[in-house]
């Protein structure tokens, strides 16, 4: 059976996807690794043929990943990168040396998979693979037949009940973490920690970010557990930032047995320095087991890193400036780049939320910098209702609007605005994923 690419899409669409509102329970009942793990042993355990690197956390795990890729790729090893959520494409999330898998190849290893599936009834429990685990397992298959020798890979939800979380990585990694998806994952930041940090394997390599003290004790307490060595940033591992620009960050990286001097990471925002800290000591654990990577190859590939929708720059006069910010502490950085990096006279917010997200904390965050704040919904089911979000702002006692679509939010920006002013496109990546499939006269997948 032969699929266009439409076709495939098709499919995928009807399957459950849990990037919508959750319709269940978060817990191992209907959150399971036993499904797609049977599943990929019929495939022949493709995620037992490359190498991997597992990354987890609530912010930062995306550049994070990114930069891990462009180094291996710069190594010269052929390096898988799996990511989520995409922002214009699904074919985003799958790539290797930085190319997205192509249509021909999606469309054919989803009929495949497809025939897969029907024949088997997704796994031992019975159930059909998700959404997520189709992606997955396609993602895993296809890295398996390209041979990569690597692949970065980074967790969709959680951790411990995370489709992702069928690897033996080489190391484990996590980001900073922070309260959200509170309803599933926990209302502290210890419950969350808990599911984070159930990436970590036995005798495993693991790489934390700096973390809260009380998230520290769960990561280490896990560790121990699992035999796991731990190298934790301000402790193991440390950076100190030279110079921050709007050509991005230079910075010394000291730990783990390196001393690497005046790297380059071109992402905007001082945060950056802190995920480029966390991939520069996973290298590091890669090179003492036996990875050939040079200095030449740390510096070059930081230097060479992309990763879109983190603060980017989209134009100028006036600047458009897009990025997440889909937490506080994501907002609380977007707010000290804007008013540290840029020069501008008024500043348009551009606002669109999922429903789970901290409302009031990234209004607060960044509605004080906003001349006007525009609240727009997205396609996605997960966008939060603009009344709510507009109400919200006005409590703040900033001027706002209610835009039918994203589109028209821009637009109502762009014609508000003068030369010298600022709009900020902010709040969620489903929210800059469609503006730029928009933008480019693409129908946004999913």
């Amino acid at each position: 059976m032969a699929w266009t690419y439409d076709e495939a899409l098709s499919y995928l669409r009807q399957l459950t996807n849990y990037e919508a509102p959750q319709p269940v329970p978060y817990n191992p009942e209907h959150f399971n690794l036993a499904t797609l793990e049977a599943f990929l042993q019929r495939l022949g355990a493709p995620h037992h043929a490359f190498a991997s690197v597992h990354i987890a956390g609530s912010k930062g795990k995306g550049s994070t990943a990114a930069m891990v890729a462009s180094v291996l790729e710069r190594a010269g090893f052929r390096t898988g990168l799996f990511s989520s959520p995409h922002l214009v494409s699904i074919r985003e999330r799958t790539q290797i040396n930085r190319q997205w898998i192509s249509p021909e190849d999606f469309a054919a290893l989803a009929a495949e998979l497809r025939e897969r599936v029907d024949q088997t009834g997704g796994g031992q429990t019975g159930r059909k693979l998700t959404f997520f685990e189709f992606n997955t397992a396609l993602s895993f298959l296809y890295f398996a037949r390209q041979r990569v020798d690597i692949a970065v890979v980074e967790v969709g939800l959680g951790g411990r009940l995370d489709t992702t979380n069928v690897l033996a990585p080489k190391v484990a990694a996590i980001t900073p973490i922070e309260l959200e998806h509170t309803r599933i994952l926990g209302e502290t930041l210890a419950a969350i920690a808990r599911e984070k940090a159930g990436i970590i394997k036995p005798s495993s390599c693991v790489v934390s970010a700096a973390q809260a003290p009380e998230v520290v004790e769960v990561i280490e307490k896990q560790c121990q557990t699992q035999q796991a060595t731990l190298a934790l940033a301000g402790r193991e591992f440390n950076s100190e930032i030279i110079a921050s620009s709007l050509d991005g960050n230079t910075f010394h990286f000291r730990g783990l047995g390196h001393r690497w001097h005046d790297l380059n990471v071109p992402l905007l925002g001082r945060h950056q320095v802190g995920n480029a800290s966390v991939a520069l000591a996973i290298l590091a654990r890669l090179i003492a087991q036996g990875w050939a990577i040079t200095m030449d190859h740390v510096a070059q590939g930081l230097a060479q890193v992309h990763w879109e929708g983190r603060l980017e720059i989209i134009d100028r006069q006036p600047w458009i400036i897009c990025d997440g910010a889909f937490t506080v502490e994501a907002a609380q950085h977007l707010r000290r780049s804007l008013t540290e990096l840029f020069d501008y006279q008024r500043l348009w917010l551009v606002l669109g939320l999922a429903s789970d997200k901290n409302r009031s904390g990234i209004i607060e965050c960044l509605g004080s910098l906003a001349h006007e704040v525009i609240v727009t919904p997205f396609q996605n089911p997960r966008s939060c209702d603009p009344q709510q979000l507009a109400a919200d702002v006005q409590r703040q006692g900033v001027p706002v609007r209610i835009a039918p679509d994203s589109i028209t939010a821009l637009a109502w920006a762009q014609a508000a605005a003068n030369p010298d002013d600022m709009i900020c496109i902010a709040g969620s990546l489903f929210l800059l994923g469609e503006i730029k499939a928009r933008q480019r006269g693409l129908t946004p997948e999913f």
